[in-house]
């Protein structure tokens, strides 16, 4: 049976299926055989069909860009983790352990030429001064304490030796040595200026106005994100703000404790800043990874 080369052309898409009976199969064959047309059309449509390419490199950007991220994020938060850990045993080893007096941890003498020295044992690595005048400004009177530390006692010891109280060639009056302990201070050289009374050093309590501070910076940065809160620029702002008085405050606790009363308040104060500023980073690199893992978890769930 001759057919026409335009129903064979119709049958051989499903010819090429294996969606024909075995009589239109046997049909489409047998016209093959002779017709070159059908049979180039034949071959055309079993030739594998590229794949489109795709030239758009957008997407492959956009995951080596989030992957780079993610692994510098990772990076910093290891360095900024090390830097907080650093610091937090900086303050920790270095922390004064106030010595109570006895007469070897210190002498004061005055020497032939009108100086006055004292005389550091060698389990002192630090000291503090205060001085002013004696009543009826007859000398100088000076209040000292003394303290070692961790890091001295077990790692590297700095012996002071001795010192010249009145370097100016000052009267000294009196020298008191003051425990930390709220005891009163013990005269340890010279004329006791309050004989029917005693003289007691107290800590300082400027650290607690610093904490205090923070913390009110904190409200008011909160208070300020809640009225703005349609404006992203200043929620963002305002809550980075509100997690520098978070970490200051931390930084206050690890470093001080419940307390703010300090006999070494620079010393301490110095500490607190170096424990807030890897600890702000590094609350704010984990926020920025929050922040990616939540976009991704989201991105998914839309896919």
């Amino acid at each position: 049976m001759n057919v026409s080369c335009h129903v064979i052309r119709d049958l051989i898409p499903l010819y090429v299926e294996d969606m024909l009976s075995e009589d239109s199969v046997q049909l489409v064959e047998t016209h093959l055989e002779y017709c070159k047309d059908c049979q180039k059309l034949l071959e055309e449509l079993n030739q594998p069909y590229p794949a489109p390419e795709d030239h758009n490199a957008m997407p492959l950007l956009k995951i080596k860009s989030a992957l780079r991220k993610k692994k510098t994020l990772s990076i910093a938060l290891t360095f900024v983790f090390t830097l907080l850990f650093s610091a937090i045993l900086f303050s920790f080893l270095t922390a004064p352990n106030y010595l109570p007096y006895n007469e070897d941890i210190i002498q004061v003498s005055e020497q032939t030429d009108g100086t006055v020295v004292a005389a550091f044992d060698e389990q002192v690595s630090g000291f503090d001064i205060n001085e002013y005048a004696s009543e009826g400004g007859s000398g100088t009177t000076y209040h000292l304490t003394t303290w070692t530390t961790i890091w001295d006692e077990y790692v590297q010891s700095d012996e002071i030796g001795t010192i010249v109280l009145n370097e100016g060639a000052e009267t000294v009056s009196s020298v008191y040595y003051y425990q930390t302990d709220g005891t009163e201070d013990r005269l340890i050289y010279g004329i006791n200026e309050i004989p029917n009374g005693g003289i007691v050093t107290l800590p300082r309590l400027n650290l607690s106005y610093f904490l205090m501070t923070a913390v009110l910076f904190g409200l008011i940065s909160l208070i300020i994100a809640l009225l703005f809160r349609r404006h992203k620029q200043i929620v963002k702002w305002s809550f980075t703000a509100f997690l520098l008085s978070i970490s200051y405050a931390v930084a206050h606790l690890t470093v001080m404790g419940l307390s703010s009363a300090s006999y070494s308040s620079t010393r301490d104060l110095l500490a607190i800043i170096l424990i807030t500023i890897p600890l702000f980073a590094l609350i704010l690199l984990g926020k920025d990874l929050y922040n990616m893992r939540r976009e991704r978890k989201r991105i998914e769930k839309l896919k």
